[in-house]
């Protein structure tokens, strides 16, 4: 029982640190989105950067950083997801079609909410993203939960 709450949790919680992120007005997001991009830079190149190269940098890098970002929160999501599902039913195509529309749904959901924040707005590409990452998360869940179902099944 106790591992079926904490799981609950996880998902909620995880869905509000998306929804926070949502809720970061154009200005914030292009903030965290260029200091993520920057960071990401000085870990691989040991060079320092005058502002026109900074500019540069995130001008190339920010749409592929935050469609990565919006993959990998999603992806997250997934996982999430799937392992609570898993909680009450067994990995089947049953399973995995409920968590891709919980995740789908969501995406939907945030995607809206952007429209009623400062600067943001919403993209069917971005719900599509959203969706892989969680899709891609859902299916290599479901293979290494079968994987270690079928090891335990000989065993």
């Amino acid at each position: 029982m106790i591992k079926k709450i904490i799981k609950i949790l996880l998902v909620v919680i995880w869905m509000g640190v998306i929804f926070s992120f949502s809720s970061d007005n154009k200005n914030a997001s292009d903030n965290k989105s260029s200091s993520v991009i920057i960071t990401i830079y000085h870990f691989f190149n040991n060079k320092e950067l005058s502002k026109q190269e900074e500019k540069q940098i995130i001008e190339k890098y920010a749409y592929p950083i935050r469609k990565l970002a919006h993959f990998t929160e999603y992806f997250i999501l997934g996982l999430l997801v799937i392992s609570l599902i898993s909680e009450y039913i067994m990995i089947s195509r049953k399973a995995i079609i409920i968590g891709i529309i919980i995740c789908l749904l969501y995406a939907v959901s945030d995607e809206l909410h952007q429209l009623f924040t400062s600067g943001r707005s919403a993209r069917v590409f971005d719900v599509l993203v959203d969706t892989s990452g969680s899709t891609v998360a859902i299916f290599i869940y479901t293979f290494i939960k079968n994987i270690f179902l079928r090891r335990k099944k000989y065993e």
